[in-house]
Protein backbone atom coordinates (compact mmCIF):
# COMPACT_ATOMS: atom_id res chain seq x y z
CA UNK A 1 0.00 0.00 0.00
CA UNK A 2 0.69 3.40 -0.72
CA UNK A 3 0.51 6.59 1.79
CA UNK A 4 -0.74 9.90 0.96
CA UNK A 5 2.10 11.07 -1.26
CA UNK A 6 2.87 8.08 -2.63
CA UNK A 7 5.63 6.22 -1.00
CA UNK A 8 5.03 2.71 -0.60
CA UNK A 9 4.55 1.90 3.49
CA UNK A 10 7.30 -0.34 4.91
CA UNK A 11 9.68 1.00 2.15
CA UNK A 12 12.93 1.43 3.17
CA UNK A 13 13.42 4.13 5.95
CA UNK A 14 16.79 5.97 7.09
CA UNK A 15 18.28 5.04 4.00
CA UNK A 16 19.03 7.49 1.59
CA UNK A 17 21.41 7.57 -1.58
CA UNK A 18 21.78 4.53 -4.11
CA UNK A 19 19.33 2.11 -1.95
CA UNK A 20 16.82 3.96 -2.13
CA UNK A 21 17.08 4.82 -5.25
CA UNK A 22 16.98 1.11 -6.30
CA UNK A 23 14.00 0.66 -4.30
CA UNK A 24 11.67 3.47 -5.74
CA UNK A 25 13.17 2.12 -9.41
CA UNK A 26 12.17 -1.16 -8.31
CA UNK A 27 8.63 -0.26 -7.11
CA UNK A 28 8.06 1.36 -10.29
CA UNK A 29 9.17 -1.37 -12.74
CA UNK A 30 6.97 -3.68 -10.30
CA UNK A 31 3.94 -1.46 -11.38
CA UNK A 32 4.92 -1.23 -14.66
CA UNK A 33 5.18 -4.97 -14.62
CA UNK A 34 2.09 -5.79 -12.66
CA UNK A 35 0.18 -3.36 -15.83
CA UNK A 36 2.30 -5.50 -18.18
CA UNK A 37 1.30 -8.81 -16.95
CA UNK A 38 -2.31 -7.81 -17.42
CA UNK A 39 -2.21 -6.79 -20.91
CA UNK A 40 -0.60 -10.04 -21.50
CA UNK A 41 -3.05 -12.23 -19.84
CA UNK A 42 -5.81 -10.28 -21.93
CA UNK A 43 -3.74 -11.03 -25.12
CA UNK A 44 -3.30 -14.67 -23.66
CA UNK A 45 -6.82 -15.14 -23.39
CA UNK A 46 -7.90 -13.52 -26.39
CA UNK A 47 -5.42 -16.11 -28.16
CA UNK A 48 -7.18 -18.83 -26.52
CA UNK A 49 -10.18 -17.65 -27.52
CA UNK A 50 -11.20 -17.40 -23.85
CA UNK A 51 -12.27 -14.62 -21.55
CA UNK A 52 -9.88 -12.91 -18.78
CA UNK A 53 -11.61 -14.83 -16.18
CA UNK A 54 -12.17 -18.11 -17.83
CA UNK A 55 -7.94 -18.10 -18.76
CA UNK A 56 -6.76 -17.16 -15.33
CA UNK A 57 -8.63 -20.23 -14.11
CA UNK A 58 -6.90 -22.50 -16.79
CA UNK A 59 -4.01 -21.00 -15.59
CA UNK A 60 -4.56 -21.32 -11.97
CA UNK A 61 -5.15 -25.04 -12.73
CA UNK A 62 -2.24 -25.79 -14.79
CA UNK A 63 0.14 -24.35 -12.18
CA UNK A 64 -0.62 -27.10 -9.28
CA UNK A 65 -2.82 -29.33 -7.57
CA UNK A 66 -6.44 -30.10 -8.75
CA UNK A 67 -8.60 -27.50 -6.93
CA UNK A 68 -12.64 -27.59 -5.18
CA UNK A 69 -14.67 -24.77 -6.85
CA UNK A 70 -14.55 -23.18 -3.22
CA UNK A 71 -10.70 -23.25 -3.94
CA UNK A 72 -10.86 -21.44 -7.33
CA UNK A 73 -13.24 -19.61 -6.32
CA UNK A 74 -10.80 -18.22 -3.09
CA UNK A 75 -7.48 -17.98 -4.94
CA UNK A 76 -9.55 -15.66 -7.80
CA UNK A 77 -11.67 -13.52 -5.68
CA UNK A 78 -14.77 -15.10 -7.35
CA UNK A 79 -18.02 -15.90 -6.29
CA UNK A 80 -18.69 -19.73 -6.06
CA UNK A 81 -21.38 -19.73 -8.48
CA UNK A 82 -18.98 -17.18 -11.02
CA UNK A 83 -16.62 -20.13 -10.42
CA UNK A 84 -19.23 -23.04 -11.45
CA UNK A 85 -19.67 -20.97 -15.31
CA UNK A 86 -16.47 -21.20 -15.61
CA UNK A 87 -15.39 -24.68 -14.90
CA UNK A 88 -19.29 -25.33 -17.27
CA UNK A 89 -17.23 -23.22 -20.15
CA UNK A 90 -13.75 -24.70 -19.97
CA UNK A 91 -15.26 -27.95 -19.66
CA UNK A 92 -17.20 -26.82 -23.15
CA UNK A 93 -14.02 -26.25 -24.61
CA UNK A 94 -12.39 -29.36 -23.16
CA UNK A 95 -9.63 -28.00 -21.16
CA UNK A 96 -10.50 -29.15 -17.80
CA UNK A 97 -12.91 -31.60 -15.98
CA UNK A 98 -14.78 -32.57 -12.85
CA UNK A 99 -13.63 -35.38 -10.65
CA UNK A 100 -14.05 -37.11 -7.16
CA UNK A 101 -11.86 -35.36 -4.59
CA UNK A 102 -9.65 -37.98 -3.28
CA UNK A 103 -9.96 -37.85 0.00
CA UNK A 104 -13.89 -36.82 -0.10
CA UNK A 105 -16.24 -38.87 -2.61
CA UNK A 106 -18.82 -35.97 -2.30
CA UNK A 107 -16.69 -33.20 -3.33
CA UNK A 108 -15.21 -32.55 -6.29
CA UNK A 109 -12.12 -31.35 -7.77
CA UNK A 110 -11.46 -29.43 -10.83
CA UNK A 111 -8.56 -31.07 -13.22
CA UNK A 112 -7.20 -29.38 -16.29
CA UNK A 113 -6.83 -31.61 -19.32
CA UNK A 114 -3.19 -32.19 -20.40
CA UNK A 115 -3.50 -30.16 -23.88
CA UNK A 116 -1.65 -27.28 -24.08
CA UNK A 117 -2.58 -23.76 -24.27
CA UNK A 118 -3.34 -21.85 -27.15
CA UNK A 119 -2.07 -20.78 -30.76
CA UNK A 120 -5.05 -19.46 -32.49
CA UNK A 121 -7.51 -21.71 -30.67
CA UNK A 122 -8.32 -23.17 -27.17
CA UNK A 123 -6.06 -26.24 -28.49
CA UNK A 124 -3.21 -24.93 -30.47
CA UNK A 125 0.53 -25.26 -29.35
CA UNK A 126 1.62 -22.43 -26.77
CA UNK A 127 -0.43 -19.53 -24.71
CA UNK A 128 1.70 -16.72 -27.48
CA UNK A 129 3.62 -17.88 -29.81
CA UNK A 130 6.15 -16.14 -30.17
CA UNK A 131 6.94 -15.22 -26.68
CA UNK A 132 9.57 -18.19 -25.49
CA UNK A 133 12.31 -16.77 -27.94
CA UNK A 134 12.78 -13.01 -26.62
CA UNK A 135 12.66 -14.50 -23.23
CA UNK A 136 15.10 -16.75 -23.86
CA UNK A 137 17.24 -13.94 -25.16
CA UNK A 138 17.01 -11.78 -22.75
CA UNK A 139 18.16 -14.61 -19.92
CA UNK A 140 20.90 -14.98 -22.53
CA UNK A 141 22.49 -11.67 -20.70
CA UNK A 142 22.75 -12.69 -17.49
CA UNK A 143 25.37 -14.77 -15.70
CA UNK A 144 23.82 -18.29 -14.06
CA UNK A 145 24.95 -16.49 -10.73
CA UNK A 146 22.51 -13.34 -11.16
CA UNK A 147 19.70 -15.82 -12.80
CA UNK A 148 19.97 -17.83 -9.55
CA UNK A 149 19.41 -14.51 -7.74
CA UNK A 150 16.58 -13.23 -10.12
CA UNK A 151 14.94 -16.96 -9.78
CA UNK A 152 14.82 -16.21 -5.71
CA UNK A 153 13.90 -12.87 -5.80
CA UNK A 154 10.76 -13.95 -8.09
CA UNK A 155 10.22 -16.91 -5.89
CA UNK A 156 10.13 -14.72 -2.58
CA UNK A 157 8.20 -11.84 -4.19
CA UNK A 158 5.44 -14.00 -5.18
CA UNK A 159 5.53 -15.60 -2.14
CA UNK A 160 4.89 -12.09 -0.70
CA UNK A 161 2.32 -11.45 -3.00
CA UNK A 162 0.26 -14.71 -2.70
CA UNK A 163 0.33 -14.02 1.07
CA UNK A 164 -1.14 -10.39 0.74
CA UNK A 165 -3.57 -11.24 -2.00
CA UNK A 166 -4.92 -14.21 0.29
CA UNK A 167 -5.69 -11.85 3.07
CA UNK A 168 -6.61 -8.60 1.20
CA UNK A 169 -10.79 -8.75 1.17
Amino acid sequence: MDDAEGHAQGAPTGRGGRRSELYDAIRGDGRQLAASLIQLLHAAAETSALNPTDFQCLVLLRLGDPLSPGEIATRLKLATGTVTSVVDRLERHGLVYRDRHPDDRRRIVVRPVDAPLTGGSVGGTGVLPGLGEPMVELHDRYSEAELETIAGWLHEVGGVIRAFADNAR
